[in-house]
């Protein structure tokens, strides 16, 4: 059985007061409330955003990324790109071929190559190639890409540097003494990860970058 409160109407008032006080936190018509509704729809916005940023990646059981740096140098060491002398690798100019008659005005662009490991051939051989020709820009400083994941068997990746005439010409890959690289890197990508080959050092052939310039342009045939 409910009792029945006798007391006086102004202590009755007194406590309704009180506890409408104690309620009115939870209100969410209150200035508390909206409050609370303001800063949890915030946080609930950047919970969103984080898993639209990391959730593909994290869940992506077919591919992984690669990641790669590079330094290109003259002969003596000194830096010309990304942080260097010219501060990157565009506007060169030079005989591509041995059949041109005049320079040829290009940019030299960063060129990723993915190869089977088990592949007798190498990324010499255009049928042990998986991922083909992945490429940076002249003013890049570094190189990302998703890639297909492949845990079994490592990838033999190459790095190397490709004239690209501004004329829109075929270009092509330099090669010794034009440019020095190094060698094939063996590498596994996880799917959902990032794969980190580090800073690939690129030797230009040239004795001094500084003196190699003509009609304004670095020179190099």
């Amino acid at each position: 059985m409910r009792r029945r409160f006798s007391g006086s109407p102004g202590l009755v008032r007194a406590i309704a007061m009180e506890r409408g006080a104690r309620s009115s936190w939870f209100d969410r018509d209150s200035w508390f409330g909206r409050l609370c509704l303001a800063w949890f729809g915030r946080l609930c916005l950047v919970c969103l955003a984080l898993i639209a940023l990391t959730g593909p990646a994290a869940c992506d059981r077919e591919n992984g990324q690669i990641e790669l740096n590079w330094t290109v140098v003259d002969r003596a060491g000194t830096q010309i790109a990304p942080f260097g002398v010219l501060g990157d690798t565009c506007d060169f100019s030079g005989k591509l071929a041995a059949a041109d008659t005049e320079p040829s005005n290009y940019d030299l662009v960063v060129r990723l190559r993915l190869c089977d490991s088990e592949c007798a051939g190498g990324c010499d051989d255009p049928t042990c190639e998986v991922v083909k020709d992945l490429r940076y820009g002249c003013g890049a400083a570094r190189g990302f890409s998703t890639v297909p994941a492949r845990t079994d068997t490592p990838y033999d990746i190459e790095v190397d540097l490709v004239a690209t005439p501004q004329s829109g010409a075929c270009g092509c890959a330099l090669t010794p003494p034009c440019a020095l690289v190094p060698g094939p890197r063996r590498r596994t990508v996880e799917p959902g990860l990032v794969t980190d080959l580090q800073v690939y050092l690129l030797v230009l052939g040239l004795d001094n970058i500084r003196e190699s310039r003509e009609d304004g342009r670095p020179r190099l045939d």
